[in-house]
């Protein structure tokens, strides 16, 4: 895998959780009311994620960066989820936000400087939003 599929994946993946978390909004409405701004909350942060992984691809931050991309092909094994439930969604964020959590941190330790920090930054977010998914679990 190349750098750049390896931004695309993480793009795919962080649409997929965009998706899953505007899916969820809908959910709420119905279920939940009270879990509506919950997910509009982390359907902005994974927008905000995408959005940083698109301009790292469209300036070709990356460009002759050195990395072992091959170590990284098992974060990416996710696939298009279809939750029947509140719970069932509530279940594979969390399975999504723990995969996430772990590809980033990985990418912290192979990047250096800037890059690295980046993506620290977006593993303690990630972290954050499997906790309030977690509390959000309880109070179904």
């Amino acid at each position: 895998m190349e750098i750049r599929n390896l931004l695309e994946k993480i793009i795919w993946q962080e649409n997929e959780l965009y998706n899953l978390y505007k899916l969820g909004e809908t959910f709420a409405v119905y279920e939940k009311p009270s879990f509506v701004d919950h997910f509009r909350w982390l359907a902005d942060e994974e927008l905000r994620h995408r959005k940083t992984i698109e301009g790292f691809l469209k300036e070709g931050t990356f460009e002759g960066t050195a990395m072992d991309v091959l170590s990284l092909e098992s974060f990416f094994s996710d696939e298009r989820s279809t939750p029947e439930s509140l719970e069932d969604l509530i279940l594979e964020a969390l399975i999504r936000e723990k995969h996430s959590y772990e590809l980033y941190k990985k990418l912290e330790k192979i990047l250096n400087g800037s890059l690295s920090q980046i993506f620290q930054m977006m593993a303690g977010e990630e972290l954050k939003h499997a906790y309030r998914l977690k509390i959000m679990y309880e109070g179904l």
